[in-house]
């Protein structure tokens, strides 16, 4: 052992009295322990742990089980408590399984790694349906207390008429155009004279005077263009009248059986025409294009044009009357008017409206548009039916539909749609295109409504209370939606913020629904769920349900949570995970089968990616027993499970970690920290037939240099009535005499034990120095097995948890009335049979800090779980060198994010040669 400088002085102060001592008494009694100076810390003068450091890497969880008993007692539940997701995980086994019912929980304690975030329940009712809980842990020594149910309510069968999404629309800004439920007014028409009123003269007998009645009789055709020399004048139809320029101010009226023929220059606009009535019967014809900007127009005849028809802004109203056409062939309808109402039946190549001062349109007829209809800052009411060829447009625009509304495509940018009726665009290729760069876009689905579509795409909020169904149903950048009933989607949906309040989202639904029972076998599900934006939002509401084939994670974080009285479902086939933040899940049901998880590279789902749930009872696909149904018809009656209930069969548990004990042999001084003088692993634990207890290991590394031992005490548990069997070095384990607690002693000599072929007093390092040669650098040491068969099934369960067992070596044997040297893990008290003669003397503080505790708050062992055994320091290779994250696990006092420094080493880790 090396000797530090600075203790040089203090060693030959002490000599003489030392060299006294050895004068007036026998150095080499037996009965007497020489003392040991204290050396410097091999690990640096500023290496000291913080006050209260406990050196453990292992924490302990009390668990209280809570279960839902709907069998009142008669028969058990039962609770598996896991580290990993037996969903997940095919490998996955129980830590601890015990039962619970009404009146009486689960309560059990349970040490696992530091560095598992999460323990994971598995509860088997008495119908044998399995769910699967996820909790947090929590800090070391607090209580979890796991409920294994939904807390949130009963769940019951859901109404209709859902008005849910409407409201959160209207929470969100929208204002919905208000319906105002225009009727056909048909004007009061004048008595027509027989013939027409006198002239101004006879010299002019075009022109006439303040209020004269001008009448086209009926079997003539005038081409004859009227005037007023003032005021303004009527104009009865009869006949035919060709119409070339308007002048003057005219109230204009087509009788039954007359016809007006408008064929005016390209840039003329009517602008003096007061009023412009049809009367059932007559008809207007125009041959060229045609454009109003003024007065109240009522068609109460056929109107036929074969050029552009324009009525502007200035126009007060325009009116089709019921059974009435316009025919606009070949032309575009420019229907500005501040009120243009159809009653009839509109056919233009092409509608559009630009005036920029909401005007409104008023459908309760038909309108049927081959090409496209474009609609910029118009108010538009379709109580009727509006077929459109081409596109659908609308920019900055209302739209109120409580008709049908059919188009092959249909855009629109920052405007809203309120829909009552059908919107049905192309279910082969139609599009429903919105802008993705402002958040003023809306479409509210009433209840009763439908919208259909191959493909919605861009950038809109969507609120929806009845029936929506689609191939494609993707946005980005602006997207809400709140689904309160049915929405299908057949081969993707990629959204990011959804509200589901008793919605569903599912593939295709079936053909004849029966609402009666159970029919969710029959929803496809969405092949696949996905997001272009994040953070995702999922909040699924009142017994809502998401049925998908995959959910790709492609955007993170993720978010998905259950509210209100009934638990909602999230059922998928798959989960692909190509984004490397986590994915939370809070309050839900969740069904997915086994190994649903795939991950992109270079993802993994431990260190990244993860999947975490809190409060979801999850199970493999179609296993949940609770009840869902929802507003669009969808109704899952729950797992039935076996149809005689019994107790489930409780299962053998088993502890999986590998605990990899990691000795110093110098206590009470300082060693060289290698940390390798002895290391053993226990590599499993498991309890079958509830009371037996096996333990597996191996002694795999010897770096000291005497003859040193090592043995097992148990704490917490007794030795009465316990059978034991297994392998040890000296053969069967048997429990030591003289001790209070259960001792084992697996060797005595652990040299020999891993390498059986050497002589007894051969201490050579064994596979911590690989220049020893092979003889001392093979195999994996000595295998040890204890079997302990005990009386009852709550001992067993003590003596499996990694805190009751105290590994320990021995680095020196008893001579005389000293007991044996003992190096225990930090705050673990030694046996009986141990001396604590050494205790304050070197650099042991036990006295004052706790059990092999130093001065400086070190330890001369530490017990290092994992998934494998941990990579031990080469020989003389200082562990702060091997492992440059220790010293900030110790520094910092043993924070979590700091526990990485057990799998982060150098090439000084000992390798065989």
């Amino acid at each position: 052992m090396k000797i530090f400088k600075r203790y040089y002085a203090i060693i030959a102060l002490v000599a003489p009295f030392l060299l006294a001592a050895c004068a007036d008494n026998d150095v080499y009694n037996p009965d007497k322990v020489r003392p040991v100076p204290p050396v410097e810390n091999p690990l640096g003068e500023d290496f000291v742990a913080p006050t209260g450091f406990d050196w453990s890497m292992i924490t302990t969880v009390k668990l209280n089980i809570e279960v839902k008993d709907e069998f009142n007692g008669m028969y058990n539940y039962l609770a598996e408590v896991f580290t990993t997701n037996p969903l997940t995980d095919a490998t996955a086994t129980p830590i601890a399984a015990d039962y619970a019912k009404a009146g009486k929980n689960y309560v059990v304690e349970i040490s696992i790694p530091k560095s598992i975030e999460r323990v994971y329940v598995r509860q088997t009712d008495p119908k044998q349906r399995k769910e699967v809980y996820e909790f947090v842990v929590p800090g070391n020594g607090e209580t979890l207390n796991c409920k294994l149910y939904y807390s949130g309510g009963t769940t019951t069968r859901a109404g209709t008429g859902s008005t849910s999404a409407a409201n959160a629309a209207i929470a969100a800004g929208f204002k919905e155009l208000e319906d105002n439920n225009y009727t056909v007014e048909t004007p009061d028409i004048p008595t027509a004279p027989d013939k027409s009123d006198d002239p101004v003269s006879q010299y002019d007998k075009n022109k006439f005077n303040d209020g004269a009645r001008i009448v086209v009789p009926a079997g003539e055709v005038s081409s004859v263009i009227y005037q007023m020399a003032s005021g303004k004048g009527t104009i009865f139809v009869k006949g035919t009248w060709k119409v070339t320029n308007i002048y003057s101010n005219f109230d204009i009226y087509v009788l039954n059986g007359g016809k007006i023929e408008i064929a005016t220059p390209s840039n003329k606009t009517f602008t003096t025409v007061s009023k412009f009535v049809v009367e059932k019967g007559g008809t207007v014809e125009c041959t060229s294009n045609f454009a109003a900007n003024y007065g109240d127009w009522f068609i109460g005849g056929d109107f036929i044009a074969n050029g552009d028809v324009t009525f502007g802004a200035s126009t007060s109203s325009v009116t089709i009357a019921s059974g009435v056409t316009m025919s606009i062939n070949n032309g575009t309808l420019k229907p500005c008017s501040k009120v243009y109402k159809n009653f009839g039946t509109i056919t233009a190549a092409t509608i559009t409206a630009n005036m920029g001062s909401y005007p409104e349109i008023y459908n309760a007829g038909a309108i049927e548009v081959t090409g496209v209809m474009d609609l910029v800052k118009m108010n538009f009411i379709n109580k009727g039916e509006l077929t459109v060829g081409q596109w659908f447009k609308v920019d900055n625009s209302k739209v109120l539909n409580k008709g049908q509304l059919s188009s092959l495509n249909l855009e629109f940018t920052t405007s809203t749609f309120s829909n009552y009726g059908a919107i049905l665009v192309d279910e082969q290729t139609g599009v429903i295109k919105t802008n993705n760069t402002s958040n003023g876009s809306f479409i509210v689905n009433h209840d009763k409504g439908i919208i259909k579509g191959y493909h919605l795409s861009g950038g809109v909020s969507v609120y929806n209370d009845s029936y929506g169904e689609f191939t494609i149903f993707e946005n980005s950048s602006v997207d809400m939606l709140y689904n309160s009933c049915a929405l299908i989607v057949k081969e993707k949906f990629n959204w990011g913020n959804v509200t589901l309040d008793n919605g569903s989202i599912t593939g295709e639904k079936p053909e004849n629904l029966n609402t009666s029972g159970s029919n969710a076998d029959q929803w496809k599900p969405v092949p696949v769920v996905m997001s272009n934006d994040s953070p995702i939002q999922y909040i699924l509401k009142n017994g809502s349900v998401i049925k998908a084939t995959l959910l790709h994670i492609n955007r993170t974080p993720s978010n998905f949570r259950g509210e209100g009285s009934n638990p909602s479902l999230l059922q998928v086939g798959g989960v692909r995970i190509s984004q490397g933040g986590d994915t939370n899940l809070k309050d839900l049901v969740i069904e997915m089968p086994e190994n649903a998880f795939t991950y992109d590279p270079p993802y993994n789902g431990i260190n990244n990616a993860r999947w975490l749930t809190s409060g979801c009872s999850t199970t493999g696909w179609g296993g949940s027993k609770n009840t869902f149904s929802t507003c669009g018809g969808y109704y899952y009656s729950g797992n039935e499970g076996d149809p005689d209930p019994e107790d489930p069969e409780k299962p053998d548990v088993e502890d999986k970690t590998v605990y990899t004990y990691a000795f110093e042999d110098q206590w009470p001084a300082y060693g060289d920290f290698d940390m390798n003088d002895v290391v053993i692993t226990i590599n499993k634990m498991s309890i079958t037939n509830d009371k037996t207890l096996t333990i597996q290991g191996n002694v795999r590394a010897v770096g000291s240099s005497r003859k040193t031992g090592v043995g097992i005490q148990f704490l917490n548990v007794s030795k009465n009535g316990v059978t034991l069997s297994g392998k040890v070095q000296s053969g069967t384990p048997v429990f030591e005499g003289g001790q209070s607690n259960p001792v084992i002693i697996l060797s005595t000599n652990v040299h020999k034990y891993c390498n059986t072929g050497i002589a007894d007093d051969d201490f050579t390092f064994y596979c911590t120095d690989p220049t020893a040669g092979s003889a001392y650098n093979s195999g994996d040491g000595a295998e040890f097995e204890i079997t302990m068969a005990f009386s009852t099934a709550e001992e067993a369960k003590k003596a499996m948890n990694i805190k009751n067992l105290d590994m320990f070596i021995i680095s020196k044997e008893a001579q005389g009335n000293v007991g044996r040297t003992e190096i225990h893990l930090a705050y673990y008290a030694p046996t009986n049979l141990a001396t604590t003669a050494f205790f304050g003397m070197a650099n042991d503080a036990s006295t004052q800090k706790g059990y092999y505790v130093s001065v400086e708050g070190l330890v001369w062992g530490i017990c290092i779980p994992g998934t494998d055994v941990w990579k031990w320091p080469r020989e003389r290779k200082i562990i702060t060198n091997v492992y440059p994250g220790f010293k900030s696990w110790v520094m910092n006092g043993g924070q979590v994010e700091d526990l990485s420094w057990t799998s982060n080493y150098t090439n000084e880790i000992f390798v065989r040669p």
